[in-house]
């Protein structure tokens, strides 16, 4: 009777628990966008952490450098460390302030003179239109209504802006909580590399308290397969826009085309979001040379198609060699997928991301399945080779 009573309290216990699971996941679900909210407020209280953590790793690369070859001859190595850490901060600071320096007078001109200019640039849009003598229709209709409308949208622009100021209030409050997160991280990084052999040490004593010996070399190959992943996609992809934005600059100036400095700063860091990029910056300087000067727009659309062209079929591919061997639709996918839960941060790091799924896939999942499947099939056939052997004695 005890037996039996301690088995249906097992059974209706399995069962109220997969109810109450059933129960919980149908709640969750129910309020996933509540769910979602808390959870990026938590992750937010976080980010001077990520900020920091992503300027020292960016950072970090400089600093070997600089403790392996300038500061060598320290014996000292703790004091070597410290130097490269402050030279490297040092000359980040002042290549970021040089860059400002050159760019922003030139983006802020060439915007102040479009803005100037806008209206002349319609007026000649507008004749430009006319003169290709479009037949009579709905597409010619909507071409000029939108040229002749301007004030309209700009009246319409202005209502918006007024009716928004509270919203506008709050994009301030975010900029500034923004700012300050990343002041705070870059405070941060400075403790992240100073301290960096300090907290691989604990990461690696942690590591091994919580992890078994046969996963932990797993683990730390699975890593170092990310940080070369890693390291490799954000140079190769920075150096990549640097190219794309300097051919197309050049290629401006040689054929006078105008606001140069504006329209390929869009195209160099628009050709930092993977796939959609490209798209982003050609249709945004596009429309820009559009309203100055139609023709050249449109050789501008025509350099632009060659030059990503060569970029994804030439430039990446040598740059990027097989570090970031993945498919297409994964591509695509991890784009989506990272885009819509993080954000402009979630499209940046989705190709890499992808790259080391696909290795973790490849290299660990798929061997250990087929291992697993060999001995299912290894253990099969001893258990048919007993059951033939015991028939045969048998009969």
């Amino acid at each position: 009777m005890n037996k039996q009573w301690k088995d249906m309290k097992e059974k209706w216990g399995a069962l109220v628990f997969g109810a109450c699971l059933v129960v919980l996941f149908y709640i969750l679900l129910s309020n996933i966008g509540t769910v979602w909210g808390g959870v990026k407020a938590v992750l937010n209280v976080f980010v001077p952490i990520y900020v920091g953590l992503g300027i020292a790793y960016v950072v970090n690369p400089f600093v070997k450098i600089n403790d392996t070859y300038l500061f060598r001859k320290i014996k000292n190595r703790n004091l070597s460390w410290y130097l490269s850490v402050a030279l490297a901060i040092v000359v980040m600071l002042m290549l970021i302030a040089l860059l400002l320096y050159s760019l922003i007078p030139q983006i802020v001109g060439s915007i102040i003179n479009f803005v100037d200019n806008l209206e002349g640039y319609l007026a000649s849009l507008k004749e430009f239109v006319n003169n290709l003598n479009l037949p009579e229709g709905e597409l010619l209709d909507t071409i000029n209504d939108l040229i002749n409308n301007e004030g309209k949208l700009i009246s319409r622009a202005l209502e918006l802006l007024i009716g928004n100021i509270g919203d506008i209030g709050k994009r301030a409050s975010t900029i500034t909580s923004d700012t300050i997160s990343v002041g705070i991280g870059f405070i941060l990084s400075i403790y992240f590399l100073c301290d960096k052999f300090k907290i691989l040490e604990w990461f690696k004593k942690i590591m091994s308290l919580l992890v078994r010996d046969d996963h932990l070399q797993d683990l730390v190959n699975i890593g170092t397969k990310f940080n070369l992943i890693f390291a490799k996609y954000i140079g190769c992809e920075l150096l990549d826009a640097l190219i794309i934005g300097v051919v197309n600059y050049v290629f401006m100036l040689i054929t006078g085309m105008p606001y140069a400095m504006l329209v390929s700063v869009v195209v160099g860091v628009t050709n930092l979001v993977p796939t959609f990029g490209p798209i982003v910056g050609a249709v945004i300087g596009g429309f820009i040379l559009l309203l100055a000067t139609p023709v050249k727009a449109l050789w501008f659309l025509i350099f632009t198609i060659l030059l990503q062209a060569v970029d994804g079929y030439w430039i990446k591919p040598r740059l990027f060699g097989d570090a970031l061997n993945v498919p297409g639709v994964l591509i695509i996918i991890s784009i989506i997928l990272f885009g819509k839960i993080f954000g402009i941060v979630g499209i940046f790091l989705s190709i890499p991301i992808a790259a080391i799924l696909v290795y973790i896939l490849q290299n660990f999942i798929i061997p250990k399945l087929e291992a697993r499947k060999a001995t299912m099939k290894k253990t099969k056939s001893s258990v048919l080779e007993e059951n033939e052997n015991e028939f045969k004695i048998y009969k």
